[in-house]
């Protein structure tokens, strides 16, 4: 009876687990109880013995002999704790708490970057579309704001009203009195530039800076045995006065400065004049090694005198040593930035070597220097002329027209650089322009027939220079229809020939220009280069 009431009860449990009431773990923990009180009565009762019993399942135990009593189907809340009688005497065990059965997880899917990315970009744009449709359709109903040019308003420069009023209200600061005296030198104001000076010189009779301003006064203005006197008189108050010896070092009066400085070194045989009077013999003579030598002496015992290191830039370039000279001239002008002669040997320098943009730069300061140097600003527009840089060049020579409003060479070379302004505006589609730059060549010198052939023969270098060589050849055939005895431009139509590898053509040219003038040495080179090629 106890064996089928246990079976009976075994058989509902394992329904309701598969039923799902009871859970897995309940039901093992409940099984695991029921076999240790199994384990205890038959401690007990071991004399009596087991009636056999069907095999079962797994989950099924043999019940006790002492559970004679009905029992109600377990369930998740029925289940409690047996009272203590019914256990043994024993230590009860402890009952392990249930497990919790953790949910498994779902897999996240994964987000691509690049995908966010594709998906960003593409909105941005759908926006953008979007925005110009929006702006495309609504255009019309408000009127474009136009924007309004400011003005720029730049420092005026100083007037001659700002440097008499400076000097009035300092008139014993030597400094202010010679800024007005520059001024009026660069505005070839010289009446009043000399007053100045005078003035210095009255205030300040043993100064030599004073002698040397007067000095330098006449001498701008070509009168050299005034300017001989003043700085005769400044070396006698100071025999090593470097502005003084500066300016004599120079190539300008070069006879009268070389008397003067005879003069000093016979009454200071030990000062610098010695020294400058024996280099600038050297120099005249043609005994340019030994002027190096002695340069080099002299600097070293007079290490402040400029005109050491501008000789010795000299007698480098006479012999041959340009990258020498043009580290003397360099180190002459950081060592006295307003030397004249030293930008100007520079600039002189770069432009043999053929840097012609170094030596427009080098003429600039030149300007900078002194307005009224004419020969300065014809050399600084050349350069930028023969670099093709046609702007700049025609800005320099505008400016030279307003001090020398008839130089007879701008008077030609502008109007050309205004005429290739203007074939290489209308090149270029900018016919505006163009126009305009013609109108300022003729403007300039209406007579075309006198500059217009000299413009053509400098397009067809440029272009050939480029590589355009069939430009290069309408531009001389075009000298040729103008000048027909033009002998440089059959030359410069040979090297293009040369350039393009028609050898028979180019010879033809070149042969046709020594036809024209038998003295066209470069002619004669080239057709020297064809033959021995």
């Amino acid at each position: 009876m106890r064996v089928k009431l246990f079976n009976w009860i075994t058989r509902l449990l394992i329904l309701f687990m598969f039923a799902g009431v009871l859970p897995l773990e309940s039901v093992s923990a409940q099984t695991a109880k029921t076999q240790q009180d199994k384990k205890k009565k038959k401690k007990k009762s071991s004399s009596k013995k087991k009636k056999p019993s069907k095999k079962k399942t797994s989950l099924k135990k043999k019940p006790s002999k002492k559970s004679s009593k009905k029992k109600r189907p377990r369930t998740k809340s029925s289940v409690k704790k047996r009272p203590s009688k019914e256990r043994p005497s024993k230590k009860k065990p402890r009952r392990s708490a249930p497990k919790k059965v953790r949910a498994t997880p779902v897999p996240k899917k994964e987000i691509s970057v690049i995908q966010l990315t594709n998906d960003l970009f593409d909105y941005t744009s759908q926006l953008k579309t979007s925005s110009r449709r929006l702006a495309h359709a609504t255009r019309y109903l408000s009127t474009p704001q136009k924007k309004e040019v400011l003005r720029i308003e730049s420092k005026e420069k100083y007037s001659t009203r700002d440097y008499e009023e400076a000097a009035a209200k300092a008139p014993h600061d030597l400094r202010t009195q010679r800024q007005l005296g520059m001024h009026y030198e660069q505005i070839q104001d010289w009446e009043n530039a000399k007053d100045v000076y005078l003035r210095i010189l009255t205030q300040n009779p043993l100064n030599p800076d004073a002698h040397f301003y007067l000095g330098n006064l006449y001498q701008n203005m070509d009168e050299m045995h005034k300017a001989r006197q003043s700085y005769e008189e400044a070396l006698a108050l100071d025999p090593n006065h470097r502005a003084t010896l500066s300016v004599l070092a120079g190539s300008k009066g070069t006879v009268e400065n070389l008397t003067v400085l005879e003069e000093s070194a016979v009454l200071n045989p030990d000062g610098p004049a010695q020294k400058l009077t024996l280099i600038k013999k050297k120099l005249n003579t043609g005994n340019f090694e030994d002027a190096v030598k002695l340069a080099i002496i002299a600097q070293e015992q007079f290490p402040k005198q400029v005109g050491f290191v501008y000789l010795q830039g000299r007698a480098y370039e006479e012999l041959g040593e340009l990258d020498r000279a043009k580290r003397s001239y360099q180190k002459s002008i950081k060592m006295d930035p307003r030397n004249e002669e030293s930008h100007l040997s520079l600039g002189h320098l770069y432009f043999n070597q053929g840097k012609y943009v170094y030596a427009a730069l080098a003429f600039s300061d030149v300007v900078y220097l002194n307005n009224y140097d004419v020969d300065a600003r014809y050399m600084q527009g050349l350069s930028y002329f023969n670099a093709d840089e046609w702007g700049r060049a025609a800005a320099s020579w505008e400016d030279l027209l307003h001090y020398a409003p008839q130089h007879p060479l701008v008077k030609t070379l502008l109007p050309q650089t205004y005429y290739i302004m203007a074939v290489e505006y209308n090149r270029l589609g900018n016919s505006s322009l163009g126009r305009t730059s013609f109108s300022k060549a003729l403007s300039v010198n209406n007579y075309s027939r006198s500059w217009l052939p000299g413009a053509m023969r400098t397009l067809g270098k440029y272009y050939r220079e480029k590589g355009m060589h069939k430009e290069s050849l309408a531009a001389y055939q075009e000298v040729v229809e103008l000048k027909p005895m033009d002998a440089q431009a059959y030359t410069g139509m040979g090297i293009t020939y040369w350039k393009m590898n028609e050898w028979q053509l180019a010879k033809a040219a070149w042969q046709r220009s020594l036809e024209l003038n038998p003295d066209n040495n470069e002619a004669k080179g080239w057709l020297l280069i064809a033959h021995q090629s």
